[in-house]
Parts: C-alpha cells; structure tokens; sequence
C-alpha cells in the first residue's frame, strides 16, 4: 500500500483510494499519446511556418536552395509516418535546416 499526505500528516491509503489513483494514472497513460502527437504536430508546424518564405515565388534563394529547403518542408511534414519516435517529441529525430 501507498501512502498519502493529507492534512499534514502522511497514512496509508485505502484500498479504494489505491484504486482511484491507479484509475488516474491509467487515465494519464492513455492520454499521453494524444497530447504528444499535439505537441510533436506543433513543434512541426511552428518549423515549416518558419521557413514559408523560402518557396515564395519572389524569395531571393538559388533554385538549389529552395529545392533544399522544399526536401527539408517534406521532411517534416514525413515526421509522422518516417520517425519510429513520433510523437515522442524528445526523441523524434528532426530533419537538419538547410544552411
């Protein structure tokens, strides 16, 4: 059994108050999943919106550099499906930005 802190002191937990805990958790673990992929899906789009300019038709870039850059847009828009991590956004391996 666990024990708890309420009231400034510490007892131990019932059994049913063991069992609203493990509900909670469960709860937690289940919806982690979601709210990585939300949190992947924004740190991705914050980085594509970053670099829109660079397929502009008036963007100053060499016809290699907006190729790099349109390999490097596709590559994070592939996170989901190409990255074995996704959506784990700590341990997704994010494409390298052009130079």
């Amino acid at each position: 059994m666990g024990s708890i802190y309420k009231g400034g002191v510490y007892r131990e937990m019932t059994a049913a108050e063991e069992a609203e805990n493990a509900a909670i958790d469960k709860k937690f673990a289940d919806a982690l999943p979601a709210v990585q992929a939300k949190a992947s899906r924004m740190l991705r789009d914050a980085r594509l919106a970053t670099c829109d300019w660079t397929q502009a038709a008036d963007s100053p870039l060499t016809a290699s550099k907006k190729t790099a850059w349109a390999n490097y847009r596709a590559a994070l828009r592939n996170l989901p499906t190409a990255d074995e991590n996704w959506p784990d956004s700590e341990q997704i391996t994010w494409p390298t930005e052009p130079s």
